[in-house]
């Protein structure tokens, strides 16, 4: 009977399955990991944050399948300090564990419900790619203050171009430095990115939106000569400086900053992006964009998937 009882005790235990997976990965063991969990609605969202907090990565998403129809799947995004509306690698990595695990058949496409609202993702060759929403544009800031926040000399920001506010769901400040070297040496300054936030009311504690002002840096010099640009990702959560390895987020404000500001002089772009060599996380995101007017714009960010582990996780 001893030896049944963990038998017994497994059984009635509660457990979802999850699911874990490298987004804007090129090869297994880059790119960006995100867990992505099945469950019924009967879990709290304080349980959900635990959960990504445990998991720790730089997002977590939770798919209800209760709710969800084949017109839209009902997801969730969680970073280890809250709820977000939108994240790039995680609508693109759940979409795929939906059409892998959830419907378990082909399919070209496939609607997340977000909290920003529906977000396509269509499946193109070993590609996914996500329809962001038209950009939001604010102002611009101070070249001499991010550099000092960067920890770069003056004459590594790029004058031409402004350091420009740009949100498709989730805001960054896209900033253009001129050369690859700049963002392999950069080293931010935590305090000042907070001090920096707080000044111009970009802090979650003083913003309306309760979230924090995120900081991409972004080169067109490259590692490859495949690759049109070269980005790094820099945010303040839980009071700490993070970097992030492939943010598809980040990437559809950058775009539209490349479109917005003609920073490549076309109207339509097919370009591919790299991020995260530095930590290093070798990440490829793959742009396709188009200015059809001053305010409008289609953004495509698009990327490979790879499978990484599946497993139960008990409650």
């Amino acid at each position: 009977m001893g030896q049944l009882m963990p038998y017994l005790f497994y059984l009635i235990m509660k457990t979802l399955p999850f699911y874990i997976v490298d987004v804007f990965a090129e090869q297994k063991y880059q790119g960006n990991q995100l867990a992505v969990f099945e469950h019924d609605g009967s879990i709290s969202t304080e349980t959900m944050q635990a959960m990504a907090k445990e998991i720790n990565f730089a997002e977590t998403t939770f798919i209800n399948t209760k709710t969800s129809t084949t017109q839209g799947y009902d997801v969730r995004i969680f970073t280890t300090e809250q709820e977000i509306p939108f994240a790039g690698h995680p609508t693109l990595g759940t979409a795929f564990v939906i059409r892998e695990q959830i419907i378990q058949k082909p399919a070209n496409q496939v609607i997340l419900n977000l909290g920003v609202g529906k977000i396509p993702v269509d499946f193109v060759g070993d590609k996914l790619w996500m329809q962001q929403i038209n950009p939001i544009f604010g102002k611009d800031y101070p070249v001499e203050e991010l550099a000092e926040i960067l920890g770069i000399a003056l004459e590594d920001m790029l004058y031409e171009f402004p350091i420009l506010e740009v949100s498709t769901g989730l805001a960054f400040l896209i900033i253009p430095v001129k050369k690859l070297s700049a963002l392999q040496t950069m080293k931010p300054n935590a305090e000042k990115m907070i001090a920096f936030l707080l000044k111009y009311h970009l802090h979650k504690t003083n913003h309306p939106s309760g979230k924090s002002m995120n900081f991409f840096v972004f080169t067109n010099e490259t590692y490859s000569a495949k690759n049109q640009l070269n980005g790094r990702m820099f945010l303040i959560e839980d009071g700490k400086l993070i970097e992030d390895s492939a943010t598809g987020s980040a990437n559809g404000c950058l775009l539209s900053y490349v479109l917005k500001t003609n920073f490549l002089k076309a109207d339509s772009v097919q370009i591919s992006v790299e991020q995260g060599y530095e930590i290093p996380r070798p990440s490829i995101l793959y742009h396709d964009g188009k200015k059809i007017s001053e305010i409008e714009f289609s953004i495509r960010i698009g990327g490979k998937v790879q499978w990484v582990s599946k497993g139960e996780w008990i409650l």
